[in-house]
C-alpha cells in the first residue's frame, strides 16, 4: 500500500538531544495515517526518521513539515544550552 519510502539519519552531538528531539516530535502524529506512516527512534545520538506514504506528495508534505519543526527544536535546544 505505501510505495514511497524515507528514512533520515540526523546526527546531534550527544544522545541526550536526539532523545528530546525525538520525544518532542513524537508528540505531533500524523494526520492521515491511511496516506502516510511517520516513524521516530533514535540509535545513541542519532535521530533516526522513517516515512511511508501512498503518495510523493505527501511524503514531500510530511518530510517538510517534520524538518521545520525539527529546526525549531534543535533552535530552542541551542538557546538552552547557550543560557
Amino acid at each position: 500500500m505505501f510505495k514511497h519510502q524515507l528514512s533520515i539519519k540526523i546526527p546531534f552531538p550527544e544522545d541526550k538531544y536526539a532523545e528530546i528531539a525525538s520525544r518532542t516530535l513524537n508528540v505531533d502524529k500524523e494526520l492521515k495515517e491511511d496516506i502516510i506512516k511517520r516513524t521516530i527512534t533514535t540509535d545513541k545520538n542519532i535521530l533516526i526518521i522513517n516515512f511511508e506514504s501512498t503518495n510523493a506528495k505527501s511524503l514531500r508534505t510530511s518530510t517538510q513539515n517534520l524538518m521545520e519543526l525539527l529546526h525549531l527544536i534543535t533552535k530552542t535546544m541551542n538557546d538552552f544550552k547557550e543560557a
